[in-house]
């Protein structure tokens, strides 16, 4: 009877599961900065439209014109 040098089924190794756990772990990494870049794109386009709504008077205190609050505004991306 000839014996064969593979290892027995039971003995084959697995892959390591720590590589399915830094998969996992990038991929949550990587959703979480996703979702803070949107949370601040949506905070600047609020404080651009917060702009519009300020009188003349609110915008000359803060130093700026209402031309330019509105093309402030003009340059964020529409939701609606």
């Amino acid at each position: 009877m000839a014996y064969s040098l593979s290892p027995a089924p039971s003995a084959v190794e697995r892959p390591p599961k720590a590589s399915i756990r830094t998969f996992v772990s990038t991929l949550v990494s990587r959703l979480n900065d996703l979702s803070n870049r949107f949370a601040r794109l949506l905070a600047v386009r609020e404080e651009r439209r917060m702009l519009l709504r300020m009188s003349d008077q609110q915008l000359a205190d803060i130093g700026i014109t209402r031309a330019q609050a509105e093309e402030e505004y003009r340059q964020s991306f529409p939701l609606r």
